[in-house]
């Protein structure tokens, strides 16, 4: 067979890896000037977007579960890992290059001039999802509002309670300021769409909720002002919140406004998902799937001070307007950022997968950062065990924490970085609620000593 042409092939490396992943149904959706995806890599299995596509930069990586390996800068290597799990160039090139082609509509040429018939590839692209509309979030204003009514109504159940006070270590003051609080029930959910309705609070494009359809001959158990009759589809539309048994963890902003919610599953894996939702109307072809005016949530970071100067943090106040930012520390996930804070009395920002540090940099340049922390999972730095899979994880995180450390460092900010012994816990709550403290490393010096909380606190 003669062999693909040179016009062909880069016509394939000029196919935007965003277009190529919408084309594959791989769902991005934006999030600040990158894009989240699930993993391509479907021996990764990821169910939360932690993949991020740079457009600018034309490049992708995985960083969900420690990364797997998954990135790239073209669309031949996101295709590659997308349909086979790796990308070697010997392997999977050519039909990598076919397959996109194909997906694309791009003429495969071969060097003699021939032009391949579309339909007689070895394979077909593997297509994870519908392509959706991307509509607009609300303004935080108004996702502020909503959320902070909808929590107040939400129940704490018991063993919800119990894994905040015992486990967490919280505070009944933490957890009411925070507003820690249950997923509903569905007859609960029904209360409480029908009291915010009745004082005419949105739903509309607020992540999280969606209407779903019910088709007529499908019972409902909300009343009739609730719903939406749809005659030509031949049923209903109510809104439901897209959350499966758990409870919610506000994410706030850098103004103190609850912009998003993360949910702590009760079962299954990943433990941790976001209250996100979608308008699949024009793309989805079952009834009992269709949804519409949801959004999605994104992946934020948590911006949080102690507890007990949250509560006068009002909505839409700037931090560094309320709170020294001299010092600042970042660190993985909601849980650790709010103990963290409450611990060491200091402002904390929580980023939702160690890829997503550049979303801070613009920040910790505004607020004039003197002293900046990472004090990321131990799993960046130390192995978990001896297996493969393990160095290959660990080598993955630790990158990314010296670009991180890299591109602050740039900033002209003291960057420290915190470690300690991997028994003595995973993330840096574990190691504080355990009432011990870590080791922290001047990167610009080298200089290594326990830290210091009454020096900490006062710079």
């Amino acid at each position: 067979m003669s062999r693909i042409s040179q016009e062909t092939i880069e016509q394939v490396k000029a196919v935007p890896i965003l277009e190529l992943a919408e084309a594959l149904g791989d769902q991005p959706r934006r999030a600040g000037k990158q894009y989240n995806v699930c993993c391509p890599n479907p021996q990764h299995n990821e169910s939360t977007p932690d993949t991020f596509i740079e457009p600018n930069k034309n490049i992708f990586k995985c960083f969900g579960g420690g990364g797997c390996g998954a990135g790239g800068n073209n669309s031949i290597s996101y295709f590659a890992w997308h349909e086979f799990g790796e990308y070697e160039p010997k392997q999977h090139f050519l039909k990598s290059i076919r397959g996109i082609a194909e997906l694309m509509g791009i003429p495969i040429k071969t060097e003699d001039g021939k032009v391949l018939k579309a339909g007689n590839e070895e394979y077909k692209p593997r297509k994870t999802g519908n392509r959706f509309v991307e509509l607009p979030v609300q303004s935080a204003e108004i996702v502020d509002q909503v959320y902070r009514v909808f929590l107040s109504l939400c129940p704490i159940q018991n063993q919800h309670l119990h894994e905040w006070t015992h486990e967490r270590k919280y505070s009944q003051e933490d957890i009411q300021t925070l507003m820690l609080r249950s997923v509903p029930s569905q007859l609960e959910w029904v209360k409480i769409y029908e009291l915010m309705s009745s004082k005419g609070f949105p739903f509309e494009r607020i992540p999280g909720f969606s209407q779903i359809f019910i088709p007529e001959h499908m019972t409902h158990v909300f009343p009739d002002s609730l719903v939406e009759v749809d005659e030509e589809r031949k049923g209903v539309w109510v809104y439901m919140p897209s959350a499966a048994a758990g409870y919610f963890i506000p994410v706030r902003d850098e103004y103190g406004r609850i912009i998003r919610l993360r949910i702590r599953k009760d079962d299954g894996n990943p433990k941790y998902v976001w209250f996100s939702s979608q308008h699949n109307l024009e793309t989805e072809e079952q009834p009992r799937r269709w949804r519409k005016n949801g959004v999605s949530s994104g992946a934020p970071l948590n911006v949080v001070v102690p507890t007990s100067f949250m509560k006068s943090w009002k909505p839409g106040t700037s931090l560094a307007e309320v709170f020294r930012v001299s010092t600042l520390l970042a660190t993985e996930g909601e849980h650790k950022s709010n103990i963290s804070a409450n611990i060491l009395e200091i402002p904390v920002i929580g980023a939702p997968g160690v890829g997503n540090f550049r979303d801070m940099l613009p920040l910790i340049k505004e607020w004039g950062v003197e002293k900046f922390i990472i004090a990321y999972d131990m799993d960046s730095l130390q192995r978990i065990d001896d297996s493969a899979k393990s160095a290959k994880k660990q080598q993955s995180l630790f990158e990314t924490l010296k670009e991180f450390a890299a591109q602050v460092l740039h900033l002209g900010i003291d960057v420290y970085l915190w470690t300690w012994n991997l028994n003595d816990g995973k993330g840096l709550d574990d190691l504080l609620l355990a009432n011990k403290l870590p080791y922290e490393v001047n990167l610009r010096t080298r200089e290594r000593k326990l830290v210091d909380l009454n020096a900490l606190q006062r710079v």
